[in-house]
Protein backbone atom coordinates (compact mmCIF):
# COMPACT_ATOMS: atom_id res chain seq x y z
CA UNK A 1 0.00 0.00 0.00
CA UNK A 2 1.46 3.66 -1.39
CA UNK A 3 1.69 6.09 1.83
CA UNK A 4 0.63 9.26 0.68
CA UNK A 5 2.41 12.62 2.26
CA UNK A 6 0.82 14.36 5.09
CA UNK A 7 -0.85 17.16 3.96
CA UNK A 8 -3.18 19.05 6.52
CA UNK A 9 -3.59 22.48 7.38
CA UNK A 10 -0.88 23.71 9.13
CA UNK A 11 1.89 21.46 7.97
CA UNK A 12 4.42 21.45 5.36
CA UNK A 13 3.83 18.32 2.51
CA UNK A 14 6.77 16.11 5.09
CA UNK A 15 3.65 16.67 8.10
CA UNK A 16 6.15 19.33 10.02
CA UNK A 17 3.86 21.68 11.63
CA UNK A 18 4.41 25.37 10.16
CA UNK A 19 1.23 27.07 11.69
CA UNK A 20 1.34 28.32 15.47
CA UNK A 21 -2.28 26.48 16.31
CA UNK A 22 -1.02 23.38 15.34
CA UNK A 23 0.88 21.14 17.67
CA UNK A 24 3.49 18.34 16.78
CA UNK A 25 0.51 15.67 16.67
CA UNK A 26 -1.67 17.26 14.03
CA UNK A 27 -4.02 18.39 16.21
CA UNK A 28 -5.29 22.15 15.43
CA UNK A 29 -5.96 24.35 18.03
CA UNK A 30 -9.23 25.89 16.90
CA UNK A 31 -10.11 28.01 20.02
CA UNK A 32 -6.67 29.49 18.98
CA UNK A 33 -7.95 30.46 15.51
CA UNK A 34 -12.02 31.01 15.63
CA UNK A 35 -12.69 32.09 19.15
CA UNK A 36 -11.89 34.46 21.66
CA UNK A 37 -12.04 32.44 24.73
CA UNK A 38 -14.29 33.83 27.37
CA UNK A 39 -14.36 37.46 28.83
CA UNK A 40 -16.39 38.57 31.13
CA UNK A 41 -18.19 42.64 30.14
CA UNK A 42 -19.58 43.88 33.36
CA UNK A 43 -22.07 46.82 34.09
CA UNK A 44 -20.90 48.04 37.68
CA UNK A 45 -23.93 50.39 38.80
CA UNK A 46 -21.16 52.42 40.70
CA UNK A 47 -19.44 53.94 37.80
CA UNK A 48 -22.56 53.56 35.38
CA UNK A 49 -25.84 51.90 35.14
CA UNK A 50 -26.06 51.15 31.67
CA UNK A 51 -22.84 50.96 30.40
CA UNK A 52 -20.07 47.49 30.95
CA UNK A 53 -16.28 48.40 31.34
CA UNK A 54 -14.14 47.90 27.90
CA UNK A 55 -13.24 44.44 26.64
CA UNK A 56 -10.68 44.03 24.41
CA UNK A 57 -11.69 40.69 22.59
CA UNK A 58 -7.50 40.50 21.25
CA UNK A 59 -8.19 40.05 17.98
CA UNK A 60 -10.70 41.19 15.44
CA UNK A 61 -13.62 39.45 15.35
CA UNK A 62 -16.85 39.26 12.95
CA UNK A 63 -19.38 38.00 15.62
CA UNK A 64 -19.62 38.64 19.31
CA UNK A 65 -21.43 35.47 21.07
CA UNK A 66 -22.96 37.34 24.21
CA UNK A 67 -24.70 35.43 27.43
CA UNK A 68 -26.71 37.84 28.77
CA UNK A 69 -27.58 37.68 32.78
CA UNK A 70 -30.95 38.75 34.17
CA UNK A 71 -32.02 42.34 33.82
CA UNK A 72 -33.89 45.33 34.36
CA UNK A 73 -36.14 44.96 31.22
CA UNK A 74 -34.20 46.66 28.21
CA UNK A 75 -32.63 46.65 24.73
CA UNK A 76 -28.83 45.53 25.04
CA UNK A 77 -26.49 46.51 22.65
CA UNK A 78 -22.84 46.78 21.86
CA UNK A 79 -20.38 49.39 21.51
CA UNK A 80 -17.27 49.38 19.65
CA UNK A 81 -13.58 51.78 19.64
CA UNK A 82 -10.70 51.65 17.19
CA UNK A 83 -8.88 51.23 20.62
CA UNK A 84 -9.45 50.21 24.23
CA UNK A 85 -9.43 53.48 25.32
CA UNK A 86 -11.07 54.78 22.76
CA UNK A 87 -14.40 56.74 22.33
CA UNK A 88 -16.65 54.28 21.99
CA UNK A 89 -19.91 54.47 20.10
CA UNK A 90 -22.98 52.26 19.45
CA UNK A 91 -22.51 49.73 16.57
CA UNK A 92 -25.83 49.93 14.62
CA UNK A 93 -28.56 52.89 14.24
CA UNK A 94 -31.28 52.91 16.14
CA UNK A 95 -32.74 49.69 17.61
CA UNK A 96 -31.72 47.61 14.51
CA UNK A 97 -28.47 46.49 16.12
CA UNK A 98 -29.74 45.87 19.45
CA UNK A 99 -32.09 42.96 21.47
CA UNK A 100 -35.62 43.17 21.73
CA UNK A 101 -36.45 44.77 25.49
CA UNK A 102 -35.67 41.69 27.72
CA UNK A 103 -35.26 40.68 31.06
CA UNK A 104 -32.28 38.53 29.65
CA UNK A 105 -31.05 34.96 30.99
CA UNK A 106 -30.33 33.64 27.37
CA UNK A 107 -27.99 33.88 24.97
CA UNK A 108 -27.69 35.59 21.72
CA UNK A 109 -25.25 36.67 18.70
CA UNK A 110 -24.36 39.96 17.68
CA UNK A 111 -22.83 40.57 14.05
CA UNK A 112 -20.04 42.92 15.07
CA UNK A 113 -18.39 43.39 11.90
CA UNK A 114 -14.87 42.76 12.86
CA UNK A 115 -14.03 45.11 15.68
CA UNK A 116 -11.86 43.98 18.26
CA UNK A 117 -12.42 46.47 21.47
CA UNK A 118 -15.97 46.56 22.75
CA UNK A 119 -18.50 47.52 25.82
CA UNK A 120 -22.23 45.92 26.19
CA UNK A 121 -24.76 48.64 26.42
CA UNK A 122 -28.69 48.35 28.05
CA UNK A 123 -31.35 50.87 27.11
CA UNK A 124 -32.69 51.43 30.84
CA UNK A 125 -30.41 51.75 33.89
CA UNK A 126 -29.74 48.92 35.47
CA UNK A 127 -30.53 48.19 39.50
CA UNK A 128 -27.44 46.08 40.33
CA UNK A 129 -24.31 45.29 38.69
CA UNK A 130 -24.81 43.33 35.55
CA UNK A 131 -21.70 40.01 34.44
CA UNK A 132 -22.23 39.37 30.26
CA UNK A 133 -20.20 36.66 29.26
CA UNK A 134 -18.78 36.77 25.74
CA UNK A 135 -16.75 35.56 23.19
CA UNK A 136 -15.60 36.95 19.81
CA UNK A 137 -16.25 34.79 17.16
CA UNK A 138 -14.87 34.46 13.12
CA UNK A 139 -16.84 34.09 10.40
Amino acid sequence: MEEYPRVIYGHDSGGTPRCLAVDGSGALDVSATRVSGWKTATIDVSEDDDLSGAVDLGEHFRYLAVIIPVLTSARVGVQVATAHDGAYVPLGSGTAAQTEPTTGGYATVFDIGGWRFIKVSTSAAQGDNREFVLQGVRG
